[in-house]
């Protein structure tokens, strides 16, 4: 039986790697995502013994950093990059988190502390304190920054985010996915991904008592029908968010793709949170 599950494991893991070459966020070149000027440019850091790489645009007087989920990468975001009047109100940075695309492929940073001294660079340049937008993983990796350097936050859109430890367990095929001949024809991307998705919900428990201690505006997005984010998280998000500047939306009959599906919601959001921290 335990073989069969296996084979059937490995059957879906195929499925699922053709299903990845196609993400549903455009994936082309740089003239292909921004046929109109300005285009991103690439910068680069170090840190420790690791190289993070992000891309850059805007010169507005605010400043976004924008987190993708797991797996993923800055291209995630391309379409909120393009907008001309975010790139009017902010300097906007889009990241390869530590393990994805061009930062170090394969070495993950499984620890939310890791992840936060990995990136918070980043928080500081032109238009700072930074407004956070978080995707999925990226949601709990945002509120993780802005727990550890709220002097450097100004707020957060999370969209989708896995913040919930009562609703994050990791699934069956994350444990398949630790099985040697499922490894075997598992995409990479999957592979790294799964050692983030495994220690998530001990990561969220060290969390869920520290959102109280949060004042900077934060809006979670929720699509009503996600399927990899429980909706039962629009729920929790309103629990633990702090009043007054806590806000949840719930998109109804979307699911975990709300940001490429309703990108005029999500921008809406993000120049919301903007507008209610803009300095007089």
């Amino acid at each position: 039986m335990r073989f069969r599950n296996w084979i059937t494991a490995c059957l879906l893991l195929i499925s699922a790697a053709a299903a990845a070459k196609n993400p549903p966020y455009p994936m082309g070149s740089i003239d292909e995502l921004f046929p109109q000027l300005p285009q991103p440019v690439e910068h680069s850091y170090k840190i420790d013994d690791r190289k993070i790489h992000y891309w850059q645009i805007g010169d507005g007087p605010a400043r976004i950093l924008f987190l993708h989920g797991t797996p993923g990468g800055w291209k995630a975001w391309a379409h909120y990059m393009a907008d001309p009047e975010l790139q009017q109100r902010a300097t906007m940075i889009s990241v390869d988190r530590p393990g994805f695309g061009a930062s170090d492929p394969g070495r993950v940073a499984p620890l939310m502390a890791d992840q936060a001294r990995l990136l918070v660079p980043l928080l500081d340049g032109p238009g700072a304190p930074t407004l956070l937008v978080g995707h999925s993983l990226g949601g709990p990796i945002g509120a993780e920054l802005a727990m550890r350097y709220p002097e450097r936050v100004r707020g957060a859109v999370l969209v989708a985010p896995s913040i919930d430890p009562n609703t994050e367990q990791p699934r069956w095929y994350n444990v398949a996915m630790t099985l040697w001949l499922v490894k075997l024809i598992a995409p990479n991307d999957f592979i790294w991904s799964n050692q983030e998705i495994l220690p998530l919900v001990d990561e969220l428990k060290k969390q869920t008592p520290r959102w109280a201690g949060l004042k900077m505006p934060i809006t979670v997005v929720q699509g009503a029908k996600d399927e990899l984010v429980d909706p039962r998280t629009a729920a929790y998000a309103e629990k633990v968010l702090p009043k007054p500047n806590g806000k949840v939306v719930v998109v109804p009959n979307l699911g975990h793709f709300v940001l490429w599906n309703r990108p005029d919601l999500v921008t809406q959001e993000i120049i919301d949170v903007l507008d209610r921290t803009t300095q007089p």
